[in-house]
């Protein structure tokens, strides 16, 4: 151009700036100030616009901004505004807020840059309060500050707030603005009134793109799924075109096995228009898999991404934490900090939720440290999670100093405060948070009054602080929550008032499936196991839908009850609702085929050796030890060490049972010193119990009493109960009536002690003592448990006590009898008279034999039930040594596990299962017409508990 004005170089550098060329735009501008150019406030604005959207020009910002202070253009409106975009673009806020106060004129775009600027930066209540003062001063709004004013009433989720803007717009005439309307839709979706929000799309005369996006997103937060893919479906036919919102809005709504066809479907429309390669849509569909228990699936799909962002990792790192699969977790975030990647505070956030086990402690405070190193220590999400993690590792110190150096806390923070209190049984502590709380004027709300009622666990708890608090709840209003009346059902039963559990289940008008399954929890939790599963039955009878929940916690009280024909339905009808994808709810199926001696289903449900969780393994070892395979047991127990499976308290419960009926002395001690020494494991009740055993069991008896005066936990009954047992069987008299007192000293009124003390007097013969004992009993009260057994026949459960002679088909019972004493006597039995603990000949001894539960319980199963079926008797208290060895010469194989079934074959062409205490272990067969046992080396716990060596 020959000559060239302002104008000519006004335009070329917006031309650079319209085209991103934002260098070439400030190279133009300093020739063109070089050259002594007026300059106007139409090329200021242009640059800041530049400097704003490119986002590593602040410090050219800051010069124009000198520039114009020094040119007096700040008086202009145009300059002024543009200025306040840019620092609100790099959210320098501060800086803009000042910007606005010194703005010798403003206009609704001044102000509605701030309010964008605040908006970005997550501070909507400031949003708010612009709009308020914007509204005092006269300002009209315009279409965007509507919009931005209500999404941030959808953001605080305050309903009241959003109406009165709602006024303001419909008063203005912006209610047919497509922008202001596409607002309102996904503000009252957001609020849950999806009719209003209906309303509001309908009244629309245009839709576009974000329309169509909002209105399948108000369906979508209200986990209205086919109202969701109806809104998509008509979509496609009026609109024409979708985009990668509209399909992440759809899959995020399909995170559960219900919808998961869906959600498949949805994937493949993704594959289909080639947008898998999308980022946002994989990390969507990363989380619908993962949200609906399909981990494999979310695994292959994350591992399949050409390209991952920062919320890739943190989705798989969320789906590891969900699957229980905490190392995995905090492996995804070592593999981040090596590659030197992004990480934020969600990562963290996910890494601190994986270490929520107090075995996990010490990587929890490295987590920790790497998050101060990272200074995202003061972020309240971090914060929030930590306080969680330290109250879950039984670490409330830590969590309450975390809690007391927070610089903000919302209500999540004070939440979790409390739920560590609860968590970790201190009543008292979490009622005092609760007390602060309020004294502080922070708002409370039903999460608060459940984790309250959660900290209330004992039946000394229910006079001073539950019943108390249900009389608050009542006060607040609080107990109209349908969450808090399930508490209360869980309180009462866990303080030991199951009848308040009752009523207040019973008042209830209407029951969700939240409430039933807290109702069945709490029959369980009093060992009413026949009880919790009638409810379930109610509960299916009423219409209500089972979810996970109840179907793992019957499939629970299948395990505890060893009803294998109701766990059976029970599995296949969390199969047929799709719930089997839930790990939980596998491996609820899982322990309950063990409990019930199903060792092959257990197997064949079993994941594969990388993709099984703690639990899993667990599970495995456990069933392998209640079989009598010991030496499975052990292998599995290094196989998990091998696929980097940390092994838990519960891991090693199960090792040391199986070591203490395997007879594996050495390495049970041996186990137990690797428990706290390698691993970190502090030794529980539960494990000290198990090497009494251990000890008690090979008759090392001086040595079982050393080691509970260094136990490092205080003894309980279970210890003392363990040690007088294996004083009845080894016949030290001595120690036994120790064992006894101290039994006694725990609980005055336990009638075991007083039984086995009787058993180890009579073991030796001192047959005064034995009615001294008794005599002791009945001054004091205390009646013996009556042993008894039942078998289940044709649907019927028929129970039998001792000599019981009540049953109408008494008279066939006794036949058989007599037929299989024969039989076993043909066969070689002796009967073992030594555990027969009365003063009697040998001949009444024998008959006394023959009158025990359980024998009459065989004999009626083997005639009420078909040749060649499954009988499972079941019994409440010891079996007898006699009937084990009754057993073994009818033919079998005994195998023990844990709850104490015992399977033995080709008794009469039948299975039998039976149910008790374990006593006798092996695995034994016997050839066919012959009396010859093989027994396999193992630990067979006769009286004199030998060791059986191989052979003939």
């Amino acid at each position: 151009m020959p000559v060239r004005n302002g104008a000519s170089w006004n335009n070329m550098i917006s031309g650079y700036v319209r085209t991103g060329f934002y260098n070439d735009a400030t190279a133009l501008f300093i020739e063109m100030w070089s050259l002594g150019i007026e300059i106007s406030g139409y090329v200021i604005a242009s640059l800041l616009t530049a400097f704003g959207r490119s986002r590593t020009m602040v410090k050219e910002g800051f010069q124009i901004h000198s520039l114009v202070l020094k040119n007096g253009l700040f008086s202009d409106v145009f300059v002024s505004t543009s200025l306040l975009h840019f620092y609100g673009s790099y959210g320098l806020l501060p800086g803009a807020q000042k910007l606005l106060e010194e703005m010798p004129e403003k206009n609704v775009v001044s102000w509605t840059s701030l309010m964008v600027g605040y908006s970005d930066d997550g501070d909507n209540k400031t949003v708010l309060d612009l709009y308020q003062r914007m509204r005092e001063e006269g300002v009209c709004c315009n279409q965007n500050t509507f919009t931005k004013a209500i999404t941030s009433c959808t953001a605080l989720d305050d309903k009241f707030l959003g109406f009165q803007v709602l006024g303001h717009v419909v008063k203005s005439g912006f209610e047919d603005n497509i922008s202001v309307a596409n607002s309102l839709v996904s503000m009252f979706g957001s609020f849950g009134d999806v009719k209003d929000a209906t309303y509001v799309f309908h009244l629309m005369d245009e839709h576009d793109m974000v329309s169509w996006n909002s209105m399948i997103a108000a369906y979508a937060n209200n986990l209205l799924c086919e109202e969701s893919f109806g809104c998509f479906r008509l979509m496609r036919l009026d609109h024409g075109e979708i985009n990668p919102i509209t399909l992440s809005t759809l899959i995020s709504v399909c995170g559960n096995p219900e919808s998961l066809m869906w959600g498949r479907g949805i994937h493949g429309v993704v594959v289909k228009m080639g947008l898998d390669s999308n980022t946002c849509i994989c990390n969507t569909l990363i989380t619908m898999y993962s949200d609906s228990g399909r981990y494999k699936d979310a695994e292959d799909l994350f591992h399949g991404m050409k390209e991952r962002d920062l919320i890739s990792w943190n989705s798989i790192m969320a789906g590891y934490v969900s699957e229980g699969r905490s190392l995995d977790a905090l492996t995804v975030l070592a593999n981040l900090l090596r590659m030197g990647k992004m990480v934020n505070y969600v990562s963290f956030t996910s890494a601190l939720a994986a270490c929520s086990h107090e075995e996990l402690l010490t990587e929890g405070r490295i987590i920790h440290a790497i998050v101060v190193m990272f200074g995202l220590h003061e972020n309240l999400i971090v914060g929030n999670a930590l306080v969680t993690m330290y109250g879950k590792c039984c670490m409330t110190s830590e969590a309450m100093q975390v809690f007391s150096k927070m610089p903000q806390r919302e209500l999540v923070t004070w939440n979790a405060l409390i739920g560590g209190y609860a968590e970790n049984k201190e009543p008292e502590k979490a009622i005092e948070t609760y007390k602060l709380m309020r004294e502080w004027g922070e708002p409370t709300n039903y999460i608060t009054m459940i984790s309250i009622l959660g900290a209330c666990t004992a039946p000394s708890d229910l006079l001073k602080l539950g019943m108390p608090l249900h009389a608050h709840m009542v006060v607040t209003g609080f107990e109209t929550e349908e969450y808090v009346k399930n508490s209360l059902i869980t309180m009462y039963a866990n303080c030991g008032d199951l009848t308040c559990s009752r009523y207040i289940f019973d008042e209830l008008v209407i029951k969700t499936a939240a409430t039933w399954n807290a109702m069945v929890a709490a029959n369980a939790h009093h060992g009413y196991g026949e009880e919790a599963l009638k409810l379930l039955l109610e509960m299916q009878r009423t219409k209500v839908d089972f979810d996970q929940f109840s179907l793992s916690a019957a499939l629970a009280v299948s395990a505890d009850l060893a009803c294998l024909e109701e766990g059976k339905q029970l599995h296949n009808l969390a199969i047929k609702l799709g719930f089997d994808s839930y790990q939980y709810v596998t491996n609820c199926a899982m322990d309950m085929y063990g409990k019930c001696g199903e060792l092959s289903d257990v197997l064949k449900m079993l994941p594969e050796p990388n993709m099984r969780t703690r639990l899993s393994w667990n599970i495995l070892i456990s069933s392998f030890a209640r079989h009598g395979l010991f030496q499975k047991a052990r292998e599995t127990f290094h196989e998990m060490l091998k696929h980097d499976c940390r092994p838990d308290h519960v891991t090693f419960v199960s090792l040391l049972s199986a070591c203490s009926h395997g007879g594996l002395v050495d390495e049970g001690l041996a186990y137990f010193t690797q428990m706290t020494s390698d691993f970190g494991v502090p030794a529980g009740i539960e494990h000290c119990v198990c090497i009494v055993d251990l000890l008690g069991r090979a008759g090392r008896l001086a040595d079982a009493e050393a080691f509970i005066t260094r136990m490092p936990v205080t003894p309980n009954d279970f210890i003392w109960r363990s040690l007088l047992a294996a004083c009845w069987i080894h016949g030290n008299m001595n120690m036994g009536k120790k064992a006894a007192e101290r039994l006694l000293d725990t609980d005055p009124s336990d009638d075991s002690a007083y039984v086995l003390y009787s058993n180890v007097c009579a073991a030796s013969g001192k047959w005064q003592d034995v009615q001294n004992v008794r005599l002791k009993m009945e001054s004091n009260s205390i009646k013996k448990k009556p042993a008894c057994s039942w078998v289940k026949s044709r649907d019927q459960v028929s129970t039998f006590g001792i000599g019981d002679k009540s049953h109408p088909q008494f008279e066939q019972i006794h036949i058989k009898l007599m037929e299989l004493k024969e039989k076993v006597k043909a066969a070689g039995y002796v009967p073992d008279t030594s555990f027969a603990l009365q003063d009697t000949d040998e001949e009444q001894k024998e008959q006394n034999l023959w009158n025990h539960s359980e024998r009459l319980a065989l004999a009626y199963g083997l005639i009420s039930t078909p040749e060649g079926s499954a009988l499972r008797i079941f019994k409440n208290l010891r079996v007898c040594v006699d009937f084990d060895k009754l057993l073994l010469l009818t033919g079998g194989s005994i195998n023990s596990i844990r709850k104490s079934i015992y399977i033995a074959t080709l008794i009469y062409t039948h299975l039998f299962i039976f149910l008790f205490e374990p006593d006798m272990v092996g695995f034994l067969r016997m050839k066919s017409n012959t009396t010859y046992l093989m027994a396999q080396p193992t630990f067979c716990s006769w009286k004199n508990r030998k060791v059986l060596r191989g052979g003939t």
